[in-house]
């Protein structure tokens, strides 16, 4: 079972990700506290984690940094509404994704993602 935690600082929109994304042998957490999603990586772990990039308490770059430390090999991907969120994503080659999402494409991404890292761990 795949482990995705979504982190937005507005809980809807973190809902209505995770929402989108449940089920296909997948657990799907929310969270709108970046503290809470570090520490949960921490201790839990996962295996893809969506992250907003602009939030008021800490910034999404910044998170995705601290993630990276904790777990090198998670999958990330960035999300915003913040006009130039693509090309702030796209220095760390990490996918974006723009507010409004298109969640038919979001599905897709996400999908590969972990379908690559299962074919990438079979022998």
């Amino acid at each position: 079972m795949k482990t995705i935690f979504v982190l937005d600082d507005d809980p809807e929109q973190a809902e209505l990700m995770a929402q989108a994304l449940t089920g296909h042998d997948r657990r799907v957490r929310a969270f709108s506290d970046p503290i809470s999603a570090l520490a949960a990586l921490t201790a839990e772990g996962a295996d893809l984690l969506i992250a907003d990039l602009s939030m008021p308490w800490i910034d999404g770059k910044d998170v995705v940094a601290s993630a990276q430390l904790r777990k090198p090999d998670l999958k990330i991907f960035m999300v915003s509404g913040y006009p130039r969120g693509a090309e702030i994503a796209g220095e760390g080659g990490i996918p974006f994704f723009a507010k409004p999402i298109n969640l038919a494409q979001f599905r897709a991404a996400v999908d590969e993602a972990l379908q690559l890292e299962v074919a990438s761990a079979a022998p």
